[in-house]
């Protein structure tokens, strides 16, 4: 995307109010339904005629005002058919498609300007006949640059304008035009002697305090929480002595304690003489080791213990199917899962992601290699490549270094209940949409997805700044890369968190400027908002708080985004059961039973760092819900929740199963 300094526009004069910037703060799709227009009208494109330039559409609905007739021809301007041919010929309007109208100035009431897929201006000859006269491409900006007529208001697709006005109409809609977010001073935990491989924010103990876990080639470190926000090391306290490039934490054998997993090693949880700590095991086979990129817990054939998912330097996706009930030690079922085949990756080097893809509660895979393989598995517990034709480079610099980018993360990104998939690339990011399970990109829809920075490594989800929006944040591995921010602002657009400040700062500390290996996130203070660790190629991990609940009091008269950010209610779920909670979906539904907010626990893990398991949602909406959870293993639980008046209401939630260890 371009800097945005002066834009000139026909009906409008528009003055960005921060430069250079994508999205024009001072103008959105609210200012425009609410008070620039009459009506706004969804309109249903029934046939197009490139050779005379006409667009032949129906009145599907008036969320403003009234249409003046229910049949609309739009009629090109003859100098403009080329551009309408243009269109036609790249599929931004086509027959059956929306397109969204705003039409009746107060002193011009035949002015319209419509978006389908790009801004069109006119004026309406008579109630059935609009003549279309100028286009998007027509303006330019005071630099004499092609620029779009309302470039910073609206440059996503149709699809989601008109969701979004469907909202603004409803009154629920939510489009922050400002970063409402902000961190507090860095907290530097510990340096160690190498480069941080990996972190882990994660309840260890399950003592209801999240610790910490760094990993280093020079010794990994294990941190945990003994009081508010004190953390002590107590790597030989609990018996370890490893040095990894990942790690992981679940109960693998359901005796309800945590093991861990440091690289190819499995630590065994144990409670002795009131104590906790762990015991190197055997279970893995040695070969595991053998060129070890990242080894996370997935949960993959669906028994509810988790396997063991890991990406291999030279070696494509393996999986080592954890034993289960029986007992024993877990054995290497790639091949017989289909893993080494070529169409999956096999031999290639590149980071993977698990999550569920196509909605049918198996674990399916993103192998960052090559041209991309998205791999779904099928009801035989086999995994196969989905054909999307996107364009991926998973190499990095004037040498094409493979295997250093891409670890990306499945999360719902558009729709609360369904997953898309976030790719980080060298300098930017990728966007899958998921398309009733065909892969679409939809990344040019995306405003400031375009404001990356260099050496992009990994990509975590979360809502940061809790008002509804799962955002991303992605490390840099470049010794003083700046980490990114991006702001899910919802309908498909994101936001650069630090361009568009709302507080003085939204970072106050220099770590998200040095770069990073490793990330993850949890509610460290245990105040509501999900924090930051990082850990990067100096030895530094780094605490970094949200102090977003603390500025978020209200004020008199608040604009309407900030209106709806002062009604949010947190739910903080923690999920209790000896088995299928790696994988476990945690969703919110709405009276309709319509899902308003899911995470599926365990979906961080792509660079072999792991985020907490207790999850963080934000309802707009106060009122009464219903929370569902769905265990890897199928169990389903429900349980209501009343968002109405408490800010924050936490829940654990158990799965009903005996466990050996209850005294723990």
């Amino acid at each position: 995307m371009f800097p945005v300094k002066k834009l000139i526009l026909a009906a409008l004069l528009v003055t960005a109010s921060e430069a250079p910037a994508v999205i024009n703060v001072g103008l959105q799709p609210a200012d425009l339904f609410e008070s620039r227009y009459d009506r706004v009208l969804i309109l249903t494109i029934d046939a197009i005629d490139t050779t005379a330039g006409t667009i032949s559409c129906k009145v599907d609905k008036a969320l403003k005002g009234q249409a003046a007739a229910n049949d609309i021809t739009l009629k090109f301007d003859p100098s403009l058919n080329a551009v309408l041919a243009g269109a036609v010929a790249d599929g931004d309007i086509k027959v059956g498609d929306p397109v969204a109208v705003f039409a009746g100035r107060k002193r011009r009431s035949g002015d319209f300007m419509l978006y389908a897929n790009a801004f069109y201006l006119g004026s309406a000859t008579t109630p059935g006949e609009w003549s279309i006269t100028a286009t998007s491409a027509e303006m330019a900006g005071s630099d004499g640059e092609q620029i779009g007529t309302l470039a910073g208001t609206w440059n996503g697709s149709t699809e989601r304008l008109v969701q979004m006005l469907e909202d603004i109409a409803a009154g629920r809609d939510h489009f922050p035009r400002k970063a409402y977010v902000r961190f507090k001073e860095d907290q530097l935990l510990t340096k160690l002697d190498g480069p941080v491989n990996a972190v882990a924010a994660f309840d260890l103990e399950g003592d209801g305090d999240e610790d910490i876990i760094a990993c280093s080639s020079e010794g990994d470190r294990i941190f945990l929480q003994t009081d508010p926000m004190k953390f002590i090391d107590a790597t030989e306290h609990l018996g370890i002595e490893s040095s990894s490039v990942s790690c992981a934490i679940a109960d693998v054998d359901g005796d309800g304690l945590n093991d861990l997993l440091t690289g190819a090693t499995l630590h065994l949880g144990k409670f002795e003489n009131n104590r906790f700590g762990f015991s190197k095991s055997d279970l893995l086979p040695e070969s595991l080791s053998e060129n070890l990129k990242t080894a996370t817990f997935a949960e993959i054939d669906g028994d509810g213990f988790p396997d063991i998912l890991a990406s291999i330097v030279g070696g494509g996706v393996r999986v080592f199917k954890n034993p289960g009930e029986a007992g024993g030690k877990f054995t290497d079922v790639s091949e017989a899962m289909g893993l080494l085949k070529p169409e999956c990756g096999a031999g290639s080097n590149g980071y993977v992601t698990p999550g569920d893809w196509n909605g049918d509660h198996r674990t399916d895979l993103f192998l960052a290699s090559g041209p991309g393989y998205l791999l779904v598995q099928n009801d035989a517990g086999q995994f196969g490549p989905v054909h999307h034709g996107i364009d991926f480079k998973f190499t990095v610099g004037i040498d094409e270094t493979p295997g250093i980018t891409g670890a990306g993360v499945f999360l719902p990104l558009i729709e609360p209940g369904k997953l898309e998939l976030l790719v980080p690339m060298e300098e930017s990011w990728l966007i899958v949409h998921n398309d009733n399970g065909k892969p679409t990109d939809i990344t040019r829809w995306g405003n400031e997805i375009s404001e990356g920075s260099n050496d992009h490594l990994s990509s975590i989800a979360e809502d940061l700044n809790l008002d509804g929006h799962v955002d991303f944040f992605t490390v840099s591995r470049a010794d003083n890369g700046h980490n990114r921010f991006i702001i899910n602002r919802g309908y498909g657009s994101f936001m650069l968190a630090p361009t568009h400040k709302h507080y003085e700062h939204v970072f106050k500390g220099p770590a998200n400027e040095r770069g990073g290996y490793a990330s993850a996130t949890a509610d460290l203070n245990d105040d509501g908002a999900p924090d930051l660790v990082i850990g990067n190629a100096h030895g530094e991990v780094t605490i970094i708080l949200n102090d977003t609940l603390e500025a978020r009091t209200p004020i008199e008269h608040p604009p309407t985004e900030i209106a709806r950010l002062e009604k949010v209610r947190l739910l903080q779920v923690r999920c209790l059961g000896r088995k299928g909670l790696v994988g476990a979906s945690v969703q919110v539904l709405d009276a309709n039973g319509r899902t308003v907010a899911r995470r599926d626990i365990g979906s961080n893990v792509s660079s072999g760092s792991l985020s907490s398991a207790r999850v963080t949602l934000a309802i707009r909406e106060p009122g009464k819900y219903q929370l569902k959870v769905r265990f890897s293993d199928g169990l389903e639980k429900i349980q209501e929740v009343d968002l109405s008046e408490q800010a924050r209401v936490t829940v654990d939630l158990e799965r009903g199963d005996s466990v050996e260890s209850d005294e723990f």
